[in-house]
């Protein structure tokens, strides 16, 4: 019989281990933001700032857009705030609630003796530290281990609306065709790319008088983007394009010089000062053709 009563005891104790309860600790009331995004819709698309180009070599970004329903909500969430009921922790909590148990009966009667000159508050702490630790169902109270238990949540719609979330496409090809010339290109990590249209090597520059370019992003089909370029800008480019190949054909130190001035007249100040730079360093040690470029620099 007796046997059964520590095998019944035990078990008890073992049960109210597995199954003890959390400590409240208080309640609360606060007020949350829930935002909710759905997409809708993926295309991809290039950019280029300004839009339409005004240089003749810019840089583009291919990107993926995602169009969005974002829901935004306001919710009052209310609730307890616990400390987490840990069973393997009353391997410790239960002796040292037994050992404070006669430190709290000292504790109460140095503050009876005292008339309160020992603060009650210190003995009741103890002994609440005495009951709770003996309590195989229930953990000391710690701030390190709170934690919220949400009991009612409401929410209410306050914004919805259509937001578009660009991600710049890293490592993917872009196909650029003007009339019958494409060339493709690779975007950096960014997602950009640089885009010639006239430039100082023909091979890589795309326009061939034809006012509309086509951009296709990847391995997509379609046509993503569609850039209409004025007849006041082909114009403009052609002329640049003419003025290097003449500069090219008879190049000198004064022919550089007007060059380079006639592409700054068209606002094309990025590749006059590349052609500027390549020629000069390519004839930094023709002694005529320097002479004759600083005598033109003075005119």
């Amino acid at each position: 019989m007796k046997k059964r009563l520590v095998a019944l005891a035990v078990l008890l104790g073992m049960s109210g281990i597995l199954s003890g309860c959390s400590n409240f600790i208080r309640t609360y009331e606060e007020t949350e933001n829930k935002v909710v995004r759905e997409t809708i819709g993926t295309k991809y698309d290039v950019r280029f700032t300004p839009d339409p180009p005004v240089a003749p070599e810019f840089t583009a970004t291919a990107m993926r857009v995602e169009k969005q329903q974002v829901r935004k909500y306001q919710v009052l969430v209310s609730g307890e705030v616990v400390t987490s009921y840990e069973g393997w922790r009353e391997s410790y909590e239960i002796p040292c609630g037994i050992l404070l148990l006669p430190v709290s009966i000292c504790s109460h009667v140095i503050s009876v003796v005292t008339f309160g000159v020992y603060p009650f508050s210190v003995s009741g702490a103890i002994n609440d530290l005495s009951f709770t630790g003996m309590n195989p169902c229930l953990n000391w109270e710690s701030d390190e281990r709170i934690e919220k238990v949400v009991k009612t949540s409401d929410e209410r719609l306050v914004d919805n609306v259509q937001e578009d979330k660009i991600t710049p496409l890293a490592n993917v090809p872009v196909a650029v065709s003007s009339g019958d010339k494409t060339k493709k290109y690779i975007t950096d990590k960014f997602g950009l790319f640089k885009l010639s249209l006239v430039g100082l090597n023909p091979a890589e520059s795309i326009f061939n008088t034809d006012r509309e370019f086509q951009f296709r992003v990847s391995d997509d089909s379609q046509v993503t983007r569609k850039l209409v370029i004025t007849r006041e800008f082909a114009g403009k480019l052609l002329r640049a394009r003419m003025f290097i190949i003449r500069y090219e054909t008879l190049p000198s130190g004064k022919s550089l010089v007007q060059t380079v001035k006639k592409l700054e007249e068209l606002h094309f100040n990025d590749l006059a000062f590349a052609l500027e730079k390549r020629e000069l360093a390519k004839r930094k040690n023709d002694k005529v053709f320097m002479k004759d470029f600083n005598d033109a620099t003075l005119e």
